[in-house]
């Protein structure tokens, strides 16, 4: 059973970490961010053989379970310690991930809970549009970017996934496709899908997908994945009226309200923007009528006396931190509201980052500050 050892980049502690050292500076938080960065990338994802790629999602002990999964792997855990200090190991690490789409012939990441057969295909490998191609399209990204050996490789990848992606009948929506190792491209299936899941974005989805649209000139992938952000926090009755059927049953709607924020910033939609700060308060995950408190812990309980939080879930603490950089620029940019129950970017003040980013653990038993953004 998994979950009772280090959080193997499980939902992204990673990125609220970085996100937490950039806005804050702190030097704890970086030396943080660093430990994490160095920990999952060496000893939570496989280096060697025909497995080399994916890593370890839940194992207790390196290495250890069966859930080898390209998300964990993902280059855009790395990239924010590499472009900041330049490690040449970490860059390494990078660098190897740009072939991570041919692992796939020999290990199907969802095998133990597949109930169709699946014999690998060359031409066909079933791939998410999700976790999975999140994590290849980072290291494509990240290689086109560096000026690498496999520059070409790596941009045309890019390119392709992006367009055929974007072709399909219900874009972000239809969930997977068939992949072709031979040409990089996804076949466009001839029936609309729905398929969503609640992890598909939380390991960093949406941050890559804002940083292509700003790069690549693809309109049509930029409105394929804005309906996705558009459609996952609404109504079971607006799923269905846009898609039919609906998304079924979601978690991790606090997560997502940075999907409501972005795409409310891309669109000038104040509906999104009120949805995205209705989502962060009173949906799920970390909420105002959390305790809020750290409990003393001594004698035999613990080694070290000193302070736990024993609610904090570091799942939540990873969805909690970063959002609200997503949800405050919606003021930014004319997003306004009205804002639930009266609140909104001027009810909120800063928190340490390491206590939860934004308004954490001691500083938000309730949000109303006088701090906002300048």
């Amino acid at each position: 059973m998994g979950g009772y050892a280090w959080d193997n980049s499980e939902l992204s502690p990673d990125l609220w970490l970085w996100f937490a050292c950039l806005r804050s500076g702190r030097a704890e938080v970086f030396r943080f961010a660093e430990t994490m960065t160095r920990h999952t990338g060496e000893v939570d994802v496989h280096h060697l053989g025909e497995r080399a790629g994916p890593g370890t999602r839940h194992g207790v002990q390196h290495y250890a379970d069966s859930a080898k999964q390209q998300r964990i792997a993902s280059t855009t855990y790395r990239r924010h310690y590499y472009f900041l200090t330049g490690d040449e190991r970490v860059g390494d690490l990078m660098h190897a991930n740009v072939d991570c789409d041919e692992t796939f012939l020999v290990l199907d990441p969802i095998r133990k809970i597949r109930t169709e057969p699946c014999t690998p295909d060359r031409h066909a490998l079933s791939i998410g549009f999700g976790t999975d191609w999140s994590g290849l399209a980072s290291a494509w990204l990240t290689g086109w970017e560096r000026k690498g050996p496999k520059r070409e490789k790596a941009r045309a990848r890019v390119l392709s996934t992006l367009e055929t992606i974007a072709a399909q009948p219900n874009g972000f929506v239809q969930g997977s496709g068939l992949y072709d190792l031979g040409t990089g491209r996804f076949a466009v299936a001839s029936e609309p899908v729905v398929s969503v899941s609640h992890l598909s974005a939380v390991f960093g989805l949406n941050e890559l997908c804002a940083e292509l649209i700003d790069l690549v000139d693809m309109p049509a992938f930029e409105e394929a994945y804005l309906d996705y952000c558009r459609y996952f926090n609404a109504t079971k009755a607006q799923q269905k009226e846009r898609y039919d059927p609906d998304f079924g049953s979601l978690l991790l709607f606090q997560g997502h309200s940075r999907l409501d924020a972005y795409a409310a910033v891309r669109t000038g939609d104040e509906a999104l923007a009120r949805r995205a700060w209705e989502k962060f308060y009173d949906r799920d995950g970390s909420k105002e009528s959390q305790p809020w408190v750290t409990e003393k812990l001594t004698g035999p309980v613990t080694l070290v006396p000193g302070g736990e939080a024993g609610w904090v879930s570091t799942n939540d603490t990873a969805l909690y931190g970063w959002p609200p950089s997503r949800t405050w620029r919606c003021w930014g940019t004319g997003c306004r509201g009205p804002w639930p129950k009266g609140r909104g970017p001027r009810s909120v003040r800063p928190a340490d980052p390491l206590a939860g980013g934004h308004g954490g653990p001691g500083t938000c038993r309730a949000y109303r500050g006088a701090w906002a953004p300048p």
